[in-house]
């Protein structure tokens, strides 16, 4: 059994690219393919506490596949990659069993369970692959699977076809763009270097450095990445496909989008400005913390004209990320370990908010918030999670999201960071004001007018729906009473990261052949 366990990175990036097949050949079984994939999906999110648990008592774990090239393909779980796969296997189970009774069911049936199983396993890839080139097939993997499940139906929908072509086609088209910088400059980088694993990379280019002998192209070529990254995370000015994509996008989707995949572009730059241009790290700091004011800022202020629900969250999630690369910019232990607390907190309560905006257009028949009003008797599960949400992304106690925002602004002024600090906390109260006035456009008052708008929908939510939620909602309060834990592995994964020197050992010692 023990040494089943050592296969557990692979495990967690095979089986979903085996179940995505295995669903296809269950289309003709409605029954059995909800039940095989919401099981193996649990499993999944088993293992992924399995590989964190292992990585934090054993230490560093390295997966070869293979035989392929100097180094193989090999797959590195360090603390960050493993609590990262954690974070979003745990999204994911949430999401898919909400799914089963949210998206219709010829969607259902034909192809998004093996949608959603290769875009499980393209965030695994890109979360435990040492490999700068395979985390660029992970992402292609990652953008092919999403642009399909955006276009899903869900059940009584409210967006037209036409609208989730042209949000699919502007992400399809900006994402590729960013698909053709990343190998520019993974290509850039073999050719300069001599090698795409990560570890050989830092090591390679800290000697370049040493020597004197670094070339000005490697400067360039970090400039791609944060391009790169900065897309996926859809921070300013890359961010404009966002606020299309997830209004149009089903609920589950939305919040696999705004909880997991944008924080896939915090991943890579906590990943290749923290391990393989760490010497050049300095430089890129201050460009860093522009964008990420930058995008607080965007965010923020286009959040408060919103009256559509889901783009109001779409924008929020703009402006959120923004907080976590003001973390990774200001780049010390204390910082990139808020920046981490942070990243959790707003999946956690982001997904939630996602999940329960889908119940909240289902059962008003619009996204548009000036229709709705006094749902909090009609709907009153919908309005205490969306209440707790707000709370968390506000910065409110009890929730996780007050000790986020309190650990970043604390580790900013710890570090000097005064003015930054000062415009971020600025914005956070534009953050307390969208988040109420949508609250209480929604949930306040008296029921909206029926004969002007209709009655709202008497279909309760089932508890396929409601349990991803109050799990959600719960994690949302636990974190912010007992953040301790959270606080502590964020610590140990910062520490990692300034000091890459146990991960370059893990992968060098053992994979040389």
């Amino acid at each position: 059994m023990i040494a089943e366990m050592s296969h557990l990175p692979i495990l967690l990036i095979a089986v979903p690219i085996l179940m995505a097949a295995i669903m296809l050949f269950l289309r003709s079984n409605a029954g059995l393919q909800k039940g095989v994939n919401i099981t193996a999906s649990f499993i999944m999110m088993a293992l992924s506490f399995v590989l964190l648990w292992q990585v934090w008592n054993g230490g560093i774990q390295v997966y070869e596949v293979g035989e392929w090239g100097k180094y193989g393909i090999i797959l590195v779980a360090d603390l960050l990659s493993s609590g990262m796969v954690v974070l979003s296997s745990l999204v994911s189970f949430l999401a898919l069993l909400y799914s089963l009774d949210y998206i219709e069911g010829k969607s259902l049936n034909s192809s998004y369970h093996s949608l959603f199983n290769l875009l499980v396993a393209g965030l695994n890839g890109t979360f435990l692959t040492g490999d700068i080139f395979n985390m660029f097939v992970f992402f292609e993997i990652l953008l092919l699977s999403s642009c399909a499940l955006v276009v899903a139906n869900e059940k009584g929908g409210v967006t037209k076809s036409s609208d989730k072509m042209e949000a699919t086609f502007k992400y399809l088209v900006l994402n590729m763009i960013g698909s053709i910088v990343m190998l520019i400059a993974v290509a850039s980088l073999y050719a300069t270097v001599g090698t795409l694993n990560m570890a050989d990379l830092s090591v390679k280019i800290s000697s370049m450095s040493a020597a004197g002998t670094l070339p000005w192209h490697i400067f360039a070529i970090a400039l791609l990445f944060i391009v790169v990254f900065g897309n996926k995370a859809a921070i300013f000015p890359m961010h404009y496909w966002l606020p299309d994509v997830h209004p149009t996008a089903p609920s589950p989707i939305s919040a696999m989008l705004s909880g997991v995949m944008i924080k896939v572009g915090a991943y890579g730059m906590l990943r290749v400005f923290f391990l393989i241009f760490r010497d050049a790290l300095y430089l890129f700091q201050p460009i860093i913390i522009f964008l990420a004011l930058a995008t607080i800022i965007i965010g923020a202020v286009s959040a408060v004209g919103q009256k559509d629900v889901k783009r109001l969250l779409a924008y929020s999630s703009v402006s959120q990320i923004g907080y976590v690369f003001l973390g990774i910019g200001f780049g010390t232990v204390y910082a990139l370990a808020a920046a981490l607390v942070f990243l959790v907190n707003h999946a956690i309560a982001k997904s939630m908010l996602f999940l329960t905006s889908g119940g909240i257009i289902h059962h008003a028949g619009t996204r548009d918030m000036n229709k709705m009003g006094g749902m909090m008797k009609t709907s009153p599960v919908m309005s205490v999670a969306f209440l707790i949400g707000a709370m968390s992304i506000a910065g409110l106690p009890p929730m996780g999201g007050f000790i986020a925002k309190f650990v970043l602004f604390d580790a900013g002024l710890l570090a000097e960071y005064y003015i930054p600090i000062a415009i971020a906390l600025f914005f956070a109260v534009f953050t307390l004001f969208y988040m109420f006035r949508a609250w209480l456009l929604m949930f306040w008052g008296e029921i909206r007018d029926v004969e002007k708008y209709g009655e709202y929908s008497s279909h309760k939510p089932s508890y396929m729906i409601v349990l991803p939620i109050i799990t959600l909602a719960a994690l949302a309060f636990v974190f912010g009473i007992y953040a301790e834990p959270l606080i502590a592995l964020s610590q140990a994964i910062a520490e990692q990261l300034i000091d890459p020197q146990p991960y370059i050992d893990a992968v060098m010692t053992r994979v040389v052949r």
